[in-house]
């Protein structure tokens, strides 16, 4: 079968790979759409993220069953499924807990295809355990359907972590793919003022679009002094989306009492100045959230289902995998937000 297999940074190639062989609570997948994570493009091309060389990357996609494994029940050949990429023991003390993300025994999907590293979906096929899979809405095209697993990290650090409510007035800073379905997230929760901030004028046009009440362009804009002339009394909660420490740094000195802050973009290396005394007078609350979990993969399911979130709408470049280099040079591209590949 077809596969882009990372040989190396900058070292991404075409080529035909065996067959995956499901083993026992295992089937094999074939990928229908992949998104692009900003991950996936940072180990492609020698960024912040390291891989093992041979790693098949690719962990936002749906696709359709093609074979079962042994002791394996309730799928069949041909049902429409998302995967989540995270898998669980369900025994240790972080899957007890509900952050099944910190599993001790668990795997992840988009890697070398060692044990607790399954290859990914940039290829024809791709194995996953049974219990990472979620049955596809018929209402879902493969395409939106793909980018549940960013929607549920989304949907995990807006609701799950920071627990925004309605009416609640809300700063993202950053609407790339990941600041575009926080925004629709925040919206469909009923966020009161919800201001996007951004420093390209066309992923502003799309939060507007996701639901953004104002949007500010940090590139021309002195983005403090108009979110208070939006908000006198200050932002209930800000989202650091961009994984920019400059932007880390805006998003404590927006905060007014009581503001409550993520840092969800992946940051690069580095620190930020942060008043311990300033946090603890104007009891400025802190959380971050990353990956996802079983129960916010099925939360974001149903948002994309009853139509309160389109995930759909954050994609602007398509391709198949036949032109996964065109597809990666796409990350570049200004206007780009959200690159899916098609298998």
């Amino acid at each position: 079968m077809k596969a882009a297999v990372l040989h190396a940074p900058n070292d991404l190639r075409l080529e035909e790979i065996a067959d995956p062989i499901p083993g026992d609570g295992e089937v094999v997948v074939a990928p229908k759409a992949c998104g692009i994570c900003q991950t996936d493009y940072l180990a492609i091309t020698g960024g912040r993220m390291n891989w093992d060389p041979g790693s098949v990357m690719g962990h936002e996609f749906a696709g359709v069953i093609t074979e079962v494994g042994p002791r394996v029940t309730g799928w069949e050949v041909g049902d429409e499924v998302v995967v989540s990429p995270v898998g669980t023991c369900g025994r240790c003390r972080h899957c007890q807990a509900g952050m099944q993300h910190y599993c001790v025994d668990g795997y992840v999907i988009g890697g070398d295809g060692q044990p607790r590293f399954y290859n990914g979906a940039f290829a024809e096929r791709c194995k996953a355990p049974a219990t990472s899979l979620f049955l596809k809405p018929p209402s879902l095209s493969f395409e939106a359907a793909a980018l549940t697993e960013p929607l549920a990290g989304s949907y995990k650090g807006m609701i799950a972590y920071s627990q925004m409510t309605v009416g609640e007035d809300v700063v993202i800073l950053g609407v790339g793919s990941m600041g575009l379905l926080l925004t629709q997230v925040a919206s469909a929760a009923g966020a009161g003022t919800l201001i996007a901030m951004d420093l390209v004028e066309g992923r502003l046009a799309m939060a507007r679009e996701c639901g953004a009440t104002h949007t500010i362009n940090g590139a021309h804009e002195d983005v403090k002094q108009r979110i208070y002339e939006i908000l006198p009394e200050g932002p209930d909660l800000v989202f650091e989306a961009a994984g920019a420490l400059a932007a880390a740094e805006l998003t404590f000195d927006l905060c007014r009492r009581g503001t409550r802050v993520n840092i969800f973009g992946v940051i690069i290396p580095g620190t930020v100045p942060v008043s311990p005394r300033d946090i603890h007078f104007m009891e400025i609350r802190m959380d971050a959230s990353f990956s996802v979990t079983p129960t916010v993969m099925r939360k974001s399911l149903k948002l994309q289902e009853t139509g309160l979130v389109d995930t759909s709408k954050i994609i602007t470049h398509h391709f198949p995998l036949e032109a996964i280099h065109d597809a990666i040079a796409a990350m570049e591209r200004e206007d780009r937000v959200k690159v899916v590949v098609t298998v």
